[in-house]
């Protein structure tokens, strides 16, 4: 949520903004204006995943100061995904999601499933009725379907100023269930992955898992031009949290002649919860017409997973209504405790094992600049270039043998065009 800090007379309205991503909900309209956004982001990784994203938003005013909003997203994804295997020196064919079909990858080449395409509609609405002269309560819901996952889920939450309104505190939670329907269906946790036409190894059609999360937060005006905001945020999920569509190289172990080449493959294992953590602040300053927004975040699970984000973001007011944002985010994450870039053949199998990159230790930067420009009376485009570049650990200590040859861990560099509108009437 990008919010703007202005001058004094705009205070109350971006405090009301601010009590809004605090609970982590859709930003209402402002007294007396409704109001509708869309946006529509484009977004490729080099020889990867290409998707598009289009949303549009609606807010309404109601009598007696309740607010409604509803929120409609439509995605469209495609491309080669990392399956979670290892290079190797030889040609390697692996059987698609579904058992029915395959794909070969190269020798030396990151394998990549080329069968990833999915798409998703979602639909919230959030309803804002205040409650006495200092206090807001929110309710919501939520509904989000994929040809092979399906999500519902609700949430309700409280703001209440203090201190002249200077001091806004918030507590919100939220639950939603999760049904997915893997193509093939649910993988054997760390069976073997077989060859085309072959019984898939599988536990059912479907699962489910239930995720439950917990907000709180206080945001406080410092002086006329500086607002800050702190939370804490809680999560537990529970259920089916592997993703089916990953797999773990068993790999020759360093004493053979073969040293690091795959000899099989097998289906990856998460545990059946996680519980999150996570702080954050953040500090918004208004300086003689431009804005200065810094925030930053701590992470931490029972994954072994940590993380720490920094992002800056500056934006300056230009002439006729026009303004300029550049923005930089920083991130570093550590690798959960059951990443595992391959397994060794003859060893243990344990409990829980997965190679996919997203819980690997790995960095990220992104840089973005949005133009802002009126087109007419109370109506704004935004359209924001981004670049992402993703780097992580290509030749890890624990490498050995022909895997010390390979990347394993390629760059991933992505470029992302948003362009946004809103109309206030």
């Amino acid at each position: 949520m990008r919010l703007q800090l202005r001058k004094v007379a705009f205070i109350k309205p971006a405090v009301a903004a601010l009590a809004a991503a605090l609970l982590g909900g859709q930003a209402l309209p402002a007294t007396g204006q409704d109001n509708v956004e869309t946006s529509l982001l484009l977004y490729s990784e080099k020889d990867r995943v290409e998707a598009a994203e289009g949303i549009v938003n609606v807010g309404k005013m109601l009598k007696g100061d309740r607010t409604l909003n509803l929120r409609l997203t439509y995605d469209a994804l495609s491309g080669a995904s990392p399956s979670g295997a290892t290079p190797s020196s030889r040609v390697q064919t692996f059987t698609s999601p579904s058992g029915r079909g395959s794909y070969t990858i190269n020798p030396g080449e990151t394998p990549l499933d080329n069968t990833f395409h999915d798409t998703r509609f979602a639909g919230d609405i959030t309803f804002g009725q205040p409650v006495g002269r200092m206090s807001a309560l929110s309710l919501g819901a939520h509904l989000s379907s994929e040809h092979d996952y399906f999500s519902a889920g609700f949430n309700a939450g409280m703001t209440r100023d203090f201190n002249q309104r200077n001091t806004t505190v918030g507590l919100s939670g939220s639950v939603s269930f999760d049904n997915i329907n893997p193509e093939g269906g649910v993988p054997t946790a760390l069976a073997v992955m077989p060859g085309v036409g072959a019984t898939l190894p599988r536990e059912g059609s479907s699962d489910s898992k239930s995720t439950f999360d917990l907000v709180a937060g206080v945001s406080q005006i410092l002086d006329r031009k500086t607002i800050v905001r702190f939370n804490y945020s809680f999560s537990h999920a529970s259920g089916y949290l592997t993703d089916p569509y990953k797999i773990v190289s068993v790999v020759e172990p360093e004493s053979s002649a073969d040293a690091g080449e795959p000899v099989r493959y097998l289906y990856e294992s998460r545990p059946d919860s996680r519980t999150k953590h996570a702080l954050y602040g953040q500090i918004r300053r208004y300086i003689a017409g431009s804005t200065i927004d810094l925030s930053y975040r701590h992470f931490w699970d029972d994954w072994g997973v940590t993380s720490n984000t920094i992002e800056l973001f500056y934006r300056q007011k230009l002439p006729g209504g026009h303004a300029l944002q550049p923005h930089v985010r920083w991130y570093h994450q550590s690798a959960a405790d059951f990443h595992r870039v391959y397994l060794l053949d003859g060893a243990p199998t344990p409990e829980h094992a997965s190679a996919d990159y997203r819980l690997a230790r790995f960095d990220g930067l992104t840089l973005g600049l949005t133009y802002s420009l009126p087109i007419g009376e109370n109506m704004h485009l935004n359209i924001t270039p981004e670049f992402y570049t993703q780097r992580g650990d290509s030749s890890p200590p624990e490498a050995f043998g022909v895997l010390r040859q390979y990347d394993l861990f390629p760059d991933m560099d992505v470029i992302m065009v948003r362009a946004g509108f809103s109309y206030g009437f």
